[in-house]
């Protein structure tokens, strides 16, 4: 029917005519379906062509309603269309004049994680949120390990909040919080955030709030896990953080003093969760071993920050069980940094580097 409905906008006697009926079908898609995005400029002419390409070629006609797709992307409609152009209502204020295209041509997920990586500044990160409300608008969805390495780039330029962001948006940008892999990736970069301001000054407020609403979402729909096993809100990597940034915050902003009880509250939640952590000490593979340094340098840091905390390492109810768990944790990361192969040694892997800047012998 829906080809049908093509082939009686082509029968049409007149351009004019054919615009109109263009223009009811849009209407009716303005309606049901989520507007298009648009896009900042960047600090960068590559990045605004990726972007623009990526709006016009894949973003807005996903956009349309499926007969202009058809319009557009069906070879037989391809000279009648470059004969009689049509131009489409996508929003109030703009119109798109439809064109051929081949369906082949149109952007990859492979060109969608280059257009991620072009970004550099705080504008340019201003359009993640767009960028992935038009992917998941036109049926591209990044995969878990996509998303992990999105959360690795967003660190590196200090962009986090716009990952937050855009898990605030699930619906509309696909970034869900109910798999381990992700999540422990965004607590890992705002650890490194904190970490780079030595744990002190507002990156640690800032990185202790955005912590706090990853763990507000994680309660909300779109992204409950209800598989405990693999909840990532479960892990200790979790409270672990929130520990550190809280017992840095103690030390760093209310002179030593456990504001609001913070410090203890979230040591007793890693002590309480402790056996959902990822402690073996039989594991070999490199790359498997730095993953557990990145869960557990925060842990072990977090644990560590909390003793000098006013009042805690005298706290009968917690005490005794961070001083242990420090204990053995300790013992597990250090033999995870002998154990580095010679090149990993020379250049650090993320989560060796972490454990030699935190870890004591």
């Amino acid at each position: 029917m829906a080809q049908n409905a093509v082939g009686r906008l082509f029968r049409s006697q007149n351009s004019t005519t054919l615009r109109q009926s263009i223009g009811s079908l849009t209407q009716t898609r303005n309606a049901s379906r989520n507007a298009v995005p648009t896009f900042q400029q960047t600090s960068s002419p590559e990045l605004d062509q990726a972007l623009t390409r990526f709006r016009e070629e894949l973003f807005i006609p996903f956009g349309l309603g499926q007969d202009q797709r058809r319009l557009m992307f069906r070879q037989k409609y391809a000279d009648r269309l470059e004969q009689e152009p049509v131009t489409a209502n996508i929003s109030e204020d703009e119109d798109f004049l439809l064109r051929p295209m081949d369906p082949q041509s149109r952007p990859t997920l492979k060109e969608a994680a280059e257009v991620i990586s072009l970004m550099q500044s705080k504008n340019d990160w201003k359009n993640l949120v767009p960028f992935l409300s038009g992917l998941q608008m036109a049926n591209r969805h990044l995969k878990p390990s996509r998303l992990e390495w999105l959360v690795r780039k967003a660190g590196e330029h200090n962009a986090v909040n716009f990952v937050v962001e855009a898990a605030k948006q699930a619906d509309r940008t696909g970034v869900k919080l109910n798999e381990v892999g992700i999540v422990q990736r965004l607590f890992f970069e705002l650890h490194r955030k904190a970490q780079k301001a030595e744990f002190q000054g507002p990156e640690v407020t800032k990185a202790f709030n955005l912590a706090t609403q990853l763990v507000g979402l994680m309660e909300r729909p779109p992204h409950v896990q209800h598989d405990v096993m693999v909840d990532p809100k479960r892990k200790p990597f979790v409270a672990g953080t929130l520990l550190e940034l809280s017992a840095a915050r103690a030390l760093g902003e209310f002179e030593g003093k456990d504001q609001g009880g913070l410090v203890r509250i979230y040591s007793s939640r890693v002590l309480g969760c402790w056996k959902m952590g990822n402690f073996a000490s039989d594991v070999q593979d490199w790359r498997a071993v730095d993953k557990m340094l990145q869960e557990n340098v925060p842990i072990y840091n977090g644990m560590k920050l909390a003793l000098k905390v006013q009042g805690i390492a005298n706290d009968k109810t917690v005490a005794p069980g961070l001083k242990n768990r420090l204990n053995e944790l300790g013992q597990l990361i250090a033999k995870q940094k002998k154990s580095a192969p010679e090149e990993i040694q020379k250049n650090p892997s993320l989560g060796l580097a972490q454990a030699q800047l935190l870890h004591e012998n």
